[in-house]
């Protein structure tokens, strides 16, 4: 019977060595084309996220006297989100393994109903031209966060550089550098314009699935009065298909820096997002058990 189980699993070995080498041996995609379907699936990620609720589990970030970052208590949140970004309930539900109390989330859904109430009487009350100038301010406000995405992207060089298998799954590597002779605009393309890393993103389906980046330079930001990220400090970010759809689970920073000048901090903060469903903001009530 031994001998058996170890022929079985000397056929599955040789089976797995040719198939990875099969795949090793087939060219990569034609890089203009594989870039132009990531970037198609890219434009779309924050409309699909938006569609559902979620937990996201984080240390609260909180600066100390010896200077580190991140080392507040672990927090639970749930997470729904909403058209107008700023009345995206994050629902505090756990502190440091402890769930909170009935009348602590009750509070918590108290203060949020009541600002909720108060921009739908807003809005109730708009004339034809402040509902348009609303609604021209917050499609300005998106096009910003395109084109701030737009300029991170045109900031770096991208190239194919292999295949890989990734929790089970086929995926392209990409790596990127910073070009040298861009400007940005935006304090998040000078933050960015500092990394250096790879992508793995999905071959058949072109999702991101996985980066890893690493400040090649220091970085400044409010003209080196605000803070500083040092060369060396490291990012890593991670989507999974979940439900169909391909969203975050991981976020990961770590690193030093310095704030006001002269504080030196530690960066080692960690964000988890799970237990995905799907919702439209009217839910919320009936969700919530507001209506009962």
């Amino acid at each position: 019977m031994r001998s058996a189980r170890w022929a079985v699993a000397a056929a599955l070995g040789v089976l797995v060595t040719a198939a990875l080498g099969a795949q090793s041996a087939a060219p990569l995609p034609d890089q203009a084309r594989f870039f132009a379907e990531v970037q198609k699936r890219l434009a779309s990620n924050d409309l699909i996220q938006s569609r559902y609720t979620y937990r996201e589990r984080a240390t609260e970030v909180r600066l100390n006297p010896f200077g580190a970052m991140g080392t507040g208590p672990e927090l639970v949140y749930e997470v729904y989100p909403h058209p107008n970004d700023e009345l995206t309930y994050r629902r505090l539900v756990e502190r440091e393994g402890r769930r909170l109390t009935l009348e602590e989330i009750r509070e918590q859904d108290r203060d949020y109903r009541e600002r909720l109430a108060a921009w739908e009487r807003r809005t109730a009350r708009e004339g034809t031209s402040d509902r348009l100038l609303r609604l021209r301010k917050a499609q300005e406000e998106r096009l910003k966060d395109e084109a701030r995405a737009r300029e991170a992207l045109d900031m770096f060089h991208f190239v194919i550089v292999g295949r890989d298998i990734r929790e089970g799954q086929p995926a392209i590597i990409i790596s990127f550098t910073p070009k040298a002779d861009t400007q940005p605009r935006s304090r998040e393309g000078r933050i960015a314009r500092a990394f250096a890393g790879r992508v793995w993103v999905h071959e058949h389906e072109y999702e991101v699935m996985h980066v890893q980046a690493k400040a090649i330079t220091d970085v400044s930001f409010g003209f080196g009065l605000l803070g500083k990220l040092h060369k060396g400090t490291t990012a890593e970010f991670t989507r999974r298909r979940v439900n169909g759809a391909w969203l975050p689970v991981q976020t990961d920073f770590e690193g030093t820096g310095r704030a006001l000048l002269l504080r030196r901090v530690v960066f080692d903060y960690s964000r988890t997002y799970y237990a995905y469903q799907p919702f439209e903001p009217g839910e919320l009530p009936a969700r919530l058990g507001w209506d009962r």
